[in-house]
């Protein structure tokens, strides 16, 4: 990585902590051009303004977090339902870990710039739909490989799941427990139920 790349990136990680700690909003340029080292001169050589920086950063969060659902779409030795089940259980210990650069960013900045930033909201909107669409995909791959049941509608279920979980997060934060994650998990268990072999179905 050149130089130049490097320092962009160490502002924007460097942001980001900063954000989940205290927020957008609340993240002052200076605190942060102090925290990352930089003049000011190199953040506007990078970025145009604050609400540009956000929506780099945005969009780096959404880049990374949609190679990680493409990563669930390739073949391997679980079935897809599992990989999903494996997702949202990252999910529980990534929201409710004591460091909080490892939340969810759309969580924390959702609620919080939705209605002032019209350009960040697009992306985090465009995000969930991108989510949703994928968690789908998947869901729809669990049905073929014969662990989700088939009655099960992707598209909707996706929908429901991730809105769930998005929700688990919100109150998780609020409550500062577990308790939200593991309801969500109990209604995934529902929402995804696994597809009963010949066998069971036998037994029934």
């Amino acid at each position: 990585m050149k130089k130049s790349e490097a320092t962009r990136q160490h502002i924007l990680e460097t942001g980001r902590k900063l954000i989940a700690e205290q927020g957008f909003s609340s993240m002052g340029l200076s605190l942060l051009l102090k925290t990352a080292g930089v003049p000011k001169g190199s953040f506007y050589h990078y970025f145009e303004s604050k609400e540009h920086f956000g929506c780099v950063l945005v969009q780096q969060y959404i880049d990374e977090y949609m190679a990680t659902l493409d990563a669930l779409l390739e073949p391997g030795e679980l079935t897809y339902r599992e990989k999903l089940f494996s997702y949202w259980s990252r999910w529980k210990t990534t929201q409710h870990a004591e460091d909080t650069s490892k939340h969810c960013l759309i969580v924390k900045l959702s609620a919080e710039i939705a209605d002032s930033s019209e350009d960040i909201r697009e992306l985090m909107a465009q995000l969930a739909n991108k989510v949703e669409t994928r968690l789908g995909d998947i869901i729809q791959a669990g049905i073929q490989d014969g662990s989700i049941a088939p009655g099960v509608d992707p598209k909707v279920t996706a929908q429901l799941l991730y809105q769930m979980w998005l929700g688990a997060s919100l109150i998780g934060k609020l409550t500062r427990e577990k308790k939200p994650f593991y309801r969500a998990l109990e209604f995934t268990e529902i929402l995804l139920p696994a597809a009963q072999t010949k066998t069971q179905g036998i037994h029934a």
